[in-house]
């Protein structure tokens, strides 16, 4: 799959929404980790709000980590390509365990990994104490009207592991984060032809993540569907998360907290 910056408009939309909640964080992260490859849209957003930081971008996915590079050279002035550093980039989605990052990033990247409750312990091990967690992912409303089709039709599709918004916040708050934060917002989208649809569901990780018994087929029924008019409109249900790393203490200890006696 050869990726452009145009494909990532999904991705775009979805990190400009998350970059506008950070100015109300107070803390200023210095080490920031990229769980996930986004077409360097976030590099780009967290790289200006947090111009000192250092950045680390992880994503098994080779080829979204090549895209992002290209774009990053592409975006280069003479002086950047002179002294600038680029983030160094690791081919796979597991973080180190070793709670350095005050900031995980994840624009879209939990969606190529099938385990979240895995995935929430990975992240929380990589973060610091209070580090900063901002993610976004699809909730289980994406793509009801394709999957519909598709069962009408008699192809044969498991419907993706999307969670509840809810039930995510549950996974976060007992696998290594407080204050979980969810919200969600549900988006339209019309293509004009089933191979539109295809490409921006491949690139986005919604395709690869759908259980179907026959492709072939399901991309055929995908384009009887778009000629026969009665697929169009898509529905992506999109789903915001921001948390914070939990304390962990060692087995039977507990936090003892101090605060100044207040005068009357």
């Amino acid at each position: 799959m050869t990726l452009s910056n145009n494909d990532w408009f999904l991705h775009q939309h979805l990190a400009t929404t998350l970059d506008e909640r950070l100015p109300a964080i107070k803390a200023v992260p210095q080490q920031i980790i990229l769980a996930g490859a986004d077409g360097n849209h976030s590099h780009t957003l967290l790289h200006a709000r947090y111009p000192q930081a250092q950045f680390a971008e992880y994503d098994g996915r080779a080829e979204y980590l090549q895209a992002a590079l290209a774009q990053r050279k592409q975006q280069q002035n003479l002086w950047q390509k002179l002294s600038g550093k680029l983030p160094p980039q690791h081919a796979s989605h597991r973080l180190p365990e070793n709670e350095a990052a005050d900031m995980l990033w994840a624009n879209l990247s939990l969606v190529a990994q099938p385990d979240p409750v895995a995935v929430f312990e990975n992240w929380a091990a990589a973060l610091k104490p209070d580090g900063l967690l901002f993610f976004t992912h699809f909730g289980p409303d994406s793509l009801k009207e394709v999957l519909a089709y598709w069962r009408a039709h008699g192809i044969e599709v498991a419907a993706p592991l999307l969670p509840d918004m809810h039930d995510i916040g549950d996974m976060l708050f007992h696998h290594g984060f407080y204050d979980p934060v969810m919200d969600m917002e549900k988006r339209t989208l019309q293509y004009a032809s089933a191979a539109g649809f295809v490409a921006d569901m491949r690139v986005c990780g919604l395709w690869a993540s759908l259980q179907l018994a026959d492709e072939a087929a399901a991309e055929a029924a995908l384009q009887q569907g778009w000629a026969s008019g009665e697929l169009r409109d898509i529905t992506l249900e999109l789903v915001y998360g921001h948390a914070l790393k939990k304390l962990k203490l060692p087995e039977n200890a507990a936090l003892v907290q101090f605060y100044p006696q207040r005068r009357v």
